[in-house]
């Protein structure tokens, strides 16, 4: 029987972790993880989060499952926190097992039903976002958003590819610390594309998972509850993997915007998906992030920790462009430091990026993105020295 089984596409992050443990050289940079990394190549526990789980081992009196659609009071907590005054009784709400789910439930919605909408989808883009809506069965078209090679955005020929989407369809978008590229959008071009949404009658679903890591916690909330107070209906997914760092714990949540006559129908359509999916969600990582949403002396220590991160990351991205500077008095990466987050492409074309690992021993998932955080202050000379000899002319 299981001779049929098709060959499956394996994911690229995958391919550049597994490339890297085969490859015998002492001397190897691994900037293909997707997570975050202090100076010494750590993941840290995060204090307030230590603080919160032993708070959770002292008072917690059960195990038992939660709702299909989780913990009432963390769904509304969440809420609150990412979406502010905006957050009212029009959401419905789940909490789920990280972004990944949340991301999973949307498109099974949408793939079910009757007339399904194209989703729209910026290129390139989250590496799950086509697996997820390919199992899911849902339709979607690809827009242009960033040219790697001129580490610039391709935002008219983004809103010029719109022009085809039909009323009702919907618009995937990250909201800060665009993964892979590192490359969000102006103000200016967040109020275009929004005002495009609208005159198309396009639904925006908007994918939060690195929030605080771009100017700050709040600040960063800033275009979701844009689109929230704008649009009827709209759609929010947020995972805490990385604003927590609670990866293992899968902490994430479904927010859908919809009118008061839909919303016990949209309900009753999000618990069915939940229960013949991943039925009942994780509960550990939520209530870590409930907790300390909820207490203010947790919240405030959280949001140090979160901030330390978020700078740590800064001076990483600014340590390549002054090191590019000082080796070789030129600019070609200084778009990294007018970028943010965790990830960032090189602009290195496919030969060159073989040739950063084969010659320099430096993985990257394919495509081009680096972790930032990843590197140590040793690592940068290292990584610029490299990617310039490629970008060189005389190569």
């Amino acid at each position: 029987m299981f001779e049929q089984i098709k060959d499956y596409a394996v994911d690229p992050i995958m391919i550049g972790a597994d490339l890297f443990a085969q490859d015998p050289r002492r001397d190897k940079l691994n900037l293909t993880v997707g997570i975050y990394q202090d100076a010494r190549g750590r993941t840290p526990v995060l204090e307030a989060v230590k603080r919160a789980e032993q708070r959770l081992v002292e008072t917690q009196e059960s195990k038992s499952y939660l709702a299909l659609t989780g913990d009432a009071q963390y769904c509304s907590t969440l809420g609150q926190a990412v979406l502010g005054e905006t957050f009212n009784e029009s959401w419905v709400t789940a909490q789920t097992s990280g972004g990944a789910v949340a991301l999973r439930v949307m498109a099974d919605l949408l793939a079910q039903m009757p007339t399904p909408p194209t989703i729209w989808l910026q290129s390139p883009t989250y590496g799950n976002y086509i697996p997820i809506l390919t199992a899911a069965g849902a339709r979607y078209q690809t827009l242009p958003y960033y040219d790697r090679l001129r580490a610039k955005l391709t935002f008219d020929q983004m809103l010029e590819g719109l022009q085809a989407a039909r009323p009702g369809d919907v618009f995937l978008m990250q909201g800060v610390c665009h993964n892979p590229t590192g490359a969000d959008m102006s103000e200016d071009q967040i109020t275009a594309l929004l005002d495009a949404l609208e005159a198309h009658g396009i639904v925006p679903w908007i994918d939060l998972a690195y929030l605080g890591f771009a100017e700050g916690f709040e600040a960063d909330c800033a275009v979701a509850r844009r689109i929230a107070e704008r649009f009827p209906e709209c759609v929010v997914c947020s995972t805490l993997s990385k604003s927590f760092g609670i990866y293992r714990d899968r902490a994430g949540a479904l927010f859908v915007k919809t009118r008061a006559q839909e919303h016990a129908r949209l309900t009753r359509a999000i618990t069915a998906i939940v229960r013949s999916g991943a039925s009942h969600a994780p509960d550990h990582g939520p209530s870590v992030v409930r907790t300390i949403l909820q207490d203010p002396e947790l919240n405030a220590l959280w949001l140090r920790e979160l901030d330390q991160m978020r700078q740590r990351v800064m001076r990483m991205r600014q340590r390549i462009v002054a090191t590019e500077r000082d080796l070789f008095d030129t600019d070609r990466l200084a778009y990294f430091a007018g970028q943010s987050g965790m990830f960032s492409l090189l602009p290195l074309d496919d030969a060159q990026e073989m040739a950063l690992t084969r010659d320099h021993g430096i993985h990257v998932v394919q495509g081009g993105r680096i972790n930032v955080a990843r590197l140590g202050d040793d690592d940068v000379g290292w990584l610029v020295k490299a990617v310039c000899g490629l970008l060189s002319p005389s190569r």
